[in-house]
């Protein structure tokens, strides 16, 4: 078994190791690489030397086959092989030896013949040779630097082994390049980590490899003669390696013909051959086709002297037609420079007007700038302030709707007991009760009205507050009056006054008419002013008031903004701020009204119906824009509607019992009288509200419900004088149509006429009543 590693490239690659290459071993030393295509030096003397050992692979008994293996660039390679060896006589770096007598000594390993000179001269550098493709990739395999090669390898040269560095100087023998480098790199690895370098050699480790017992003597038998040049002998060992590899390439090459031809068969390799025959006779076809057609002529050229002729009048029409246009042009640039001379001198005129217009809009866009920014930080106080005093007005409504509505069930409670009351608190509520009915009846006894006379127990609205509740509620409103008049405290006249905003917008409209409607200022100039108008409504109630919106100043200021004397109607007409009043009140006092029927409207107060029937009234008689399309008043009828319900569910109770129900029961009278009272409230709507809602509630809901029912428990004779009651709050227009909800009212006074005697005095008066109230409802019924 050979005891070396077997080669592992084929191609051996340069090297030239110069005195710096070895920092750390003290003395210079020359490598040289004998290349492998250089023929064989001629010696100067022809003195025999003797016959030494060589290092060589040839000697071992198990020696391996060296094969080279295909490579692309093979013709090449023999063509470089056939070059060197016409090459005649030594290389120009031989034929510069020195004359003085070297002395060197050969090195021959598995893939390196290294020459050492003792007395060395620095010759110039050769070029390296320069490996292309596989060439290179095959040399550089061959390189001993990586950590890899280094530690494998249980079988290689003794040499490359670092350790035996200094026994092998010390033997007189020369180290590989292998060796020497591994003995670098463990240097550099042991200054980076900081370790120590032994200067004694341990113990070689065993490597497994075999190993001869006289591989540490220093014996002569293993030096070898330096002198022997195998140069020729290394070079016919390549010539045969080549000659090999050319014949495995042409091998190789065979092979490939062969398993070419087994994949393509006779019947594709015809039909490829046919396919490609066809395209070439379709190509030559085209071809000749072209060939053959005749050169093509362009009608457009003239060629005759007429179609000259023609051709050159036809330019000198296009000329002139081309210098008449550029006539018209030339024409209409000059026209455009004369509008543009008198446009010019125009504006210069005008600039001073432009210039005062300028400063104008400017003072206003600063103006309304300023305006808008006060508004919006005032605003929200102004919505708080308005709040406050509308829940103190409802504060007040609802204690009179409560207070009412604890009467009715304290009379209810004395009239099931007769009259026995224990509690002390419902005898301080009776009390109190019955001595504002004592007031409310001198005060109608003190009154000359002969309406007031034939007044019915129950029918008046018990609205009076103690001196003390009227004590708070006055304490309230006066520290939101306080809060009023703090709001504008910092604010100049101009911001805070809804005249001094209408002067300045006024101003506008007559300096430049056409500006003020482009910009939309008709549209705007409600939304200005309608927080200062807030601000003067806080406390606007026309439930309990009778203070018209009319006589206020904001309203008269707004009816004369933009009025002039010469007015006419057509002018008046086409004035964009005809609708600043009616879009005010749409977009402000509705709302407003709206609110304060949400929370401060009583519908059994004839009073307080009477007052929001007059003020929607006139609304509606006043500004067209409420009309049936318009969302706040259709929201204003909603709430009506809504707190008449609630008042039909919580405030109608007449006992239908035998005990209570009789004609001498004070209690049972003022509950129908209440029913009734409620009857005529919802009626004084009609012509404002739609009918049909207002019979569904008062017709259908509390009179067949609730009022002809308790006819059934009264006196022939009361009931007769309660019929015409109703007749008398019913409107006259209801009573002269057909309609079904009528059906149970014309059914009861049909039997109360069936129960009255005509014989009987007492009866008479209520069989006329009656009568009456019958004609008036089949003449109804006949139409």
């Amino acid at each position: 078994m050979s005891l070396f590693r077997k080669p592992k490239k084929n191609i051996v690659q340069r090297r030239v190791f110069t005195e710096n290459d070895d920092e750390e071993d003290g003395e210079p030393m020359e490598v040289e690489e004998i290349r492998q295509h250089d023929k064989k030096p001629k010696k100067k003397d022809k003195e025999k030397k003797p016959k030494q050992t060589l290092l060589s692979f040839e000697t071992e008994e198990e020696g391996e086959v060296f094969q080279v293996k295909k490579s692309s660039h093979h013709k090449k390679v023999m063509r470089m092989f056939e070059k060197e060896k016409k090459k005649k006589g030594k290389d120009k770096y031989e034929k510069e030896e020195p004359k003085i007598k070297e002395e060197k000594t050969e090195v021959v390993t598995d893939d390196l013949v290294l020459v050492v000179n003792q007395n060395y001269k620095k010759p110039p550098t050769p070029p390296p040779p320069i490996l292309t493709g596989r060439e290179a990739l095959c040399a550089g395999k061959d390189d001993l630097s990586s950590d890899e090669e280094e530690e494998s390898a249980p079988t290689r040269h003794r040499f490359s082994k670092p350790e035996n560095v200094k026994k092998v100087l010390e033997s007189g023998a020369i180290p590989d390049a292998a060796m020497i480098h591994a003995a670098r790199k463990k240097r550099q690895r042991a200054r980076e980590m900081g370790d120590f370098i032994p200067v004694e050699d341990e113990e070689p480790e065993d490597t497994g490899r075999l190993v001869r017992d006289d591989d540490n003597e220093e014996s002569d038998e293993e030096r070898i003669d330096m002198n022997i040049n195998l140069a020729k002998k290394e070079q016919d060992r390549r010539r045969e390696q080549f000659m090999q590899a050319q014949e495995s390439d042409h091998e190789l090459d065979e092979w490939e013909d062969q398993q070419i031809r087994k994949g393509v068969t006779g019947a594709a390799m015809t039909a490829a051959q046919d396919m490609m025959l066809a395209e070439y006779q379709a190509e030559k076809e085209a071809q000749n086709k072209v060939k053959a057609q005749p050169p093509l002529i362009d009608p457009d050229i003239p060629r005759t002297p007429e179609m000259i002729a023609d051709k050159l009048r036809e330019h000198y029409r296009d000329v002139c037609n081309s210098r008449d246009d550029n006539l018209l042009k030339l024409k209409k640039l000059h026209e455009d420079i004369e509008q543009s001379t008198e446009e010019l001198e125009e504006l210069k005129i005008r600039a001073p007007e432009a210039a005062t217009k300028f400063r104008f809009y400017q003072e206003l866009r600063g103006y309304i700038t300023d305006l808008v920014e006060c508004l919006d930080e005032k605003i929200s106080r102004i919505t708080t302030l308005e709040q406050r005093a509308l829940d103190v007005m409802a504060a007040m409504s609802k204690f009179l709707i409560e207070r009412r509505r604890q009467d009715v069930r304290d009379q209810a409670d004395e009239a099931t007991n007769k009259g026995i009351i224990k509690d002390e608190e419902k005898i301080r509520r009776a009390a109190e009760r019955e001595g504002r009915r004592s007031r409310r009846r001198r005060a109608r006894e003190a009154s000359s009205t002969p309406a007031i006379a034939k007044h019915v127990e129950g029918m008046s609205s018990d609205e009076e507050m103690s001196q003390q509740d009227l004590l708070f509620f006055d304490k309230e409103k006066q520290d939101i009056e306080q809060e009023l008049q703090e709001i504008f405290e910092d604010v100049v006249e101009d911001y805070s006054s809804i005249v001094s905003i209408l002067i300045r917008f006024e101003h506008w409209r007559s300096k430049d008419p056409l500006a003020y409607n482009e910009a939309y200022a008709s549209l705007c100039l409600p939304k200005v002013v309608s927080p200062l108008i807030r601000l003067k409504l806080i406390f606007w109630n026309p439930l309990n008031e009778t203070n018209e919106i009319e006589k206020m100043d904001w309203y008269r200021t707004l009816a004369l903004y933009g009025l002039h004397d010469d007015e006419t109607e057509n002018s008046l007409a086409k004035d964009p701020d005809i609708t600043l009043l009616p879009t005010v009140v749409e977009k402000v006092l509705v709302p407003k009204l709206t609110k304060l029927v949400d929370n401060c409207w009583d519908p059994l107060s004839s009073s307080q119906t009477l007052r929001l029937i007059g003020c929607v009234g006139r609304f509606i008689r006043k500004y067209p824009s409420l009309g049936p399309e318009s969302k706040s008043l259709n929201n204003l009828f909603n709430s009506i509607l809504y707190k008449m319900k609630l008042a039909l569910d919580n405030d109608v109770f007449i006992p239908v019992t035998p005990k209570i129900a009789d004609s001498k029961n004070q209690y049972f009278q003022r509950q129908f009288a209440s029913g009734l009272k409620l009857l005529k409230n919802i009626t004084s709507w009609q012509g404002i509200i739609n009918e049909a809602k207002l019979k569904q509630l008062a017709l259908t809901c509390l009179l067949n419900r609730y009022l002809l029912s308790a006819l059934k428990f009264c006196a022939l004779t009361d009931a007769g004088l309660k019929v015409r009651l109703i007749s008398q709050v019913l409107p006259r227009v209801w009573l002269q149509e057909s309609t079904p909800e009528f059906e149970m009212f014309t059914l009861a006074i049909s039997n109360l006429q069936n129960q009255l005697d005509k014989n009987n005095p007492l009866h008479l008066e209520a069989i006329d009543i009656l009568s009456g109230i019958m004609k008036t409802l089949r003449n109804a019924q006949k139409q």
